[in-house]
């Protein structure tokens, strides 16, 4: 019988006690509780940090506008006469592409500093239906004053733009806003904010590497490039067939090249010798009789005293006359006065309204010797809006000349 109650037992008395899994320990609970309460006070205090940092974190100094200068255009070195020597040579197609080929390379090249400018505006048609149109011309990147990209391009084209985008060589798009324009030569220069352009297109832009365009001569051969085709991107390949034309605005007159390529209605860009350098702004604004139908520019040299002003919001004034230099020759022969001759006054201008005439020859102005339209020129440069000018004219009177001192009243043409 005690053995049967031995065995009975037996179960009871083998049966072992077990240990508590790590997790149930008080300490280890303890533990982890801490660190789940760390990191879910840490989340706490990162979002609140967050919320209220925008509002108490110091505003980064915004960047400061340096003035623009830009450089003097580059005159290449004359080449020597050529040396011909007297040989056949076959020429092969495969000369011929490779000739090309090195042509679209320095069109290629020049293009990435142009960039498109695309003016929308917003109508309604007869329906009161709103629709939107759009047109485009070539821009130049000029260069940056430390906060903006500023562009050179023609004004008629986009004046009525109510958005201005502007598309660059990676094709990357940025708003653009109009800075200063000059009506009277049709040029303008608009800004993009470089906060507004991503990393990428900072590193691509190259800005225009400008040349002169006092030492070309007749039949050289250009690449235009930009829009000269009338569509972007589009490259023609020609001579200048003249570059000693000018043309008469007012108060001065520009240097216009001529070339024997077919202008496009609505074609833009520029003009670049085949050492890629920029030496004319192809433009409308003041054609040369006889050539309205091929690609016509402005003589670079001519408008970088313009372009600067542009660029530095500086505003461009005008008296309003249209004139032609009396040289020391004419003056002989003609005996007149060595100075500007008036041939034509602006209706509503500041100098009609001085009482400047046609047929009148300025000498001087605010007491600086005047010879020729480009003295003119450069003391308009230097004045401002509504400044009054002093202006010395010479009029005719029966046979003799007499001396009027004007009070010209500049102002912006509108």
């Amino acid at each position: 019988m005690s053995e049967e109650k031995e065995k009975r037992n037996l179960p009871f008395i083998q049966e072992t006690v077990k240990q508590k899994r790590f997790y149930q320990i008080r300490a280890v609970q303890r533990l982890v509780w801490a660190a789940v309460s760390g990191g879910v006070f840490a989340l706490a205090a990162l979002a609140v940090f967050a919320a209220v940092w925008p509002k108490v974190k110091p505003e980064p100094e915004p960047a400061e506008v340096q003035p623009v200068t830009l450089p003097e255009p580059k005159e290449e070195e004359p080449e020597e006469p050529p040396v011909y020597i007297m040989e056949q040579v076959s020429i092969e197609l495969e000369d011929y592409k490779k000739m090309y080929q090195q042509l679209m390379q320095i069109g290629g090249q020049a293009e990435k500093s142009l960039v498109n400018v695309s003016a929308v505006t917003v109508d309604t048609d007869w329906f009161d239906e709103t629709y939107t149109s759009q047109r485009s011309v070539s821009g130049v990147l000029v260069g940056d004053n430390g906060v903006e990209v500023l562009i050179l391009t023609t004004y008629q084209r986009i004046e009525d733009g109510e958005n201005l985008l502007v598309t660059f060589y990676d094709r990357t798009t940025a708003s653009a806003v109009l800075k200063k324009y000059d009506r009277n030569t049709g040029l303008a220069v608009l800004s993009v904010n470089l906060s507004d352009l991503a990393e990428s297109t900072r590193e691509v832009i190259v800005y225009a590497d400008i040349g002169s365009s006092k030492t070309l001569r007749s039949g050289e051969p250009i690449i235009a490039v930009g829009s000269p085709g009338g569509n972007y991107g589009s490259i023609l390949y020609g001579n200048l067939t003249s570059v000693s034309q000018m043309a008469g605005l007012y108060d001065g007159s520009y240097n216009v090249l001529t070339t024997d390529m077919t202008k496009a209605r609505s074609g833009s860009g520029v003009l670049i010798s085949w050492s890629g350098k920029i030496i004319g702004l192809i433009q409308d604004q003041c054609e040369v009789t006889g050539q309205s139908n091929t690609i016509q520019a402005y003589g670079i040299s001519d408008i970088m005293e313009v372009l600067e002003h542009l660029s530095n919001n500086q505003d461009i004034v005008y008296m309003g006359i249209i004139g032609a230099d009396v040289t020391t020759t004419v003056s002989e022969l003609e005996e007149i006065p060595i100075g500007v001759y008036v041939s034509e006054v602006a209706m509503d201008s500041p100098a009609i309204e001085a009482g400047i005439q046609p047929g009148d020859i300025i000498t001087s102005i605010n007491g600086q010797q005047v010879t020729n339209l480009k003295d003119v020129m450069s003391i308009l440069m230097k004045c401002s809006n509504g400044q009054n000018i002093q202006v010395l004219c010479m009029r005719l009177n029966k046979t003799i000349y007499q001396e009027l001192e004007l009070s010209v009243s500049l102002k912006i043409l509108e």
